[in-house]
């Protein structure tokens, strides 16, 4: 039994001896996230979002050049105004009459040249919207990627749940079979035999379980990638298992640096303190100059032909008396920004509680997959023990059935705590807002 218990680590521990520190890389893990990441319709609409965001900045932009504007008129008066002068030098009146119809052309010119910081506000309330849309993709494939670990890593883990209850099923049926022959000889009494094949009838109910849990896995990562559902893709023989973590401190700095949460908060407080100066500028002076011409009829000295003409300007408008709504709007800017801030302390705290927890919880999970291990070797060489017991006559079918049944659950255990550390690898990942450690 020792030679056997041997074996059986040496095994285990040639499975597992490539494991690295902190984590194990997958290739086909990679593959899949890359195209969950390009198929997947929210970072679609994120990649939109940010090219929306990068075309209203330079549309922000343009307001610092010059306007040139055009228009056309038409208009035709059924009575125009006349005029009537008497002179001492003439016999008759002076008559001046309009004409009915005027008409032209016109180019106008603008240029602003302070405008109380609405251009410099504008912008830059520009450049933050844009930088939010930037970190709201990044929070987004983020969260696309722990989605892919999550479904990749539980496809694995339904597969090897699928051969330890095949495993186990062939176990009980090998047990049954050696009853059978004890039967037959009258060695043992058959309700022993009837004992068997009512858990052989358990286990492979256990495996159709098994095998359906496995294919609705196998479809939802399918799905989640964008490939056919009937697509059987290739994925890892088992899930890799994690040994150590390192120390928390170390992290800390990375997930103040990297959380786009943090940033799109930060980002927040930007475009309200813009959002606050580009309203109070209109209650400053505002000075334009600019140039206008014209092509119209009637022309000069009311002539009937089209004739040029042009002007130059400059234009300052300010605002003297609005009943408080300066004050009162000054007032609201300043709570919209200290709103933003407020929300930026809390989203700091939540980001920092997120990255103590899934630290807590990936260390936990850690630990329980060294437990495992080693009640599955236990269990593995309890079985074995149990069998060449009931063979020697020594144990009832009960000890047997149930030493097989502590094996399948061992083994079982070691799957799911294997499972749960990936997954809780990658939420601490997420939390520390990157996309490895």
């Amino acid at each position: 039994m020792n030679i056997e218990k041997k074996v059986f680590q040496l095994i285990i521990s040639a499975m597992f001896f490539v494991v690295p520190v902190y984590g194990q890389h997958s290739e086909l893990l990679s593959q899949y996230r890359n195209r969950a990441l390009q198929y997947n319709q929210d970072m679609k609409a994120a990649e939109k979002n940010i090219a929306l965001s990068k075309e209203l900045e330079k549309s922000a932009k343009t307001e610092y050049k010059p306007k040139l504007s055009a228009g056309a008129n038409f208009n035709y008066t059924g009575n125009p105004m006349e005029l009537s002068l008497d002179l001492p030098s003439l016999d008759n009146p002076l008559q001046f009459e309009g004409r009915h119809m005027k008409y032209g052309a016109s180019v106008s010119l603008a240029q602003p040249l302070y405008t109380g910081g609405r251009i410099r506000e504008g912008v830059k309330k520009a450049e933050a919207e844009s930088r939010l849309a930037l970190n709201q993709s990044e929070m987004i494939k983020s969260d696309i990627s722990y989605e892919a670990d999550l479904r990749y890593w539980s496809t694995v883990a339904r597969n090897e749940m699928v051969k330890v209850t095949r495993r186990f099923t062939g176990s009980v049926e090998e047990l049954t079979k050696v009853i059978r022959e004890r039967v037959e000889v009258q060695l043992v009494d058959r309700n022993d035999l009837l004992m068997a094949e009512v858990k052989l009838n358990d286990a492979r109910y256990q495996l159709m379980q098994a095998e359906n849990n496995y294919e609705v896995a196998r479809m939802s990562l399918n799905s989640f990638i964008g490939v056919d559902y009937d697509l059987v893709i290739p994925i890892d023989t088992l899930v890799s298992p994690i040994h150590e973590v390192g120390s928390l401190p170390a992290y800390m700095d990375q997930a103040g640096n990297n959380r786009p949460e943090l940033r799109m908060a930060q980002d927040k407080i930007s475009i309200q303190e813009s959002a606050h100066k580009l309203n109070q500028s209109q209650f400053l002076p505002q000075f334009y100059v600019g140039v206008d011409g014209s092509y119209s009829s009637p022309g000069y000295n009311f002539k009937a032909d089209l004739d040029p003409n042009y002007a130059v300007y400059a234009k300052v408008s300010v605002p003297l008396f609005e009943w408080g709504k300066r004050r009162n709007e000054k007032r609201a800017g300043e709570y919209r920004v200290a709103i933003a801030r407020e929300n930026f302390s809390k989203v700091k705290d939540v980001v920092s509680l997120e990255v103590q927890s899934a630290y807590y919880n990936y260390v936990q999970a850690v630990e329980r997959v060294t437990l495992t291990e080693n009640s599955l070797i236990k269990a593995r060489e309890n079985e074995a023990m149990a069998l060449e017991r009931y063979r020697e006559g020594k144990m009832s079918v009960d000890g047997v059935l149930d030493a097989q049944m502590f094996h399948q659950t061992a083994q079982m255990n070691f799957v799911q705590s294997r499972l749960t550390a990936q997954i809780s690898y990658s939420a601490f990942v997420r939390a520390l807002g990157l996309l490895s450690i």
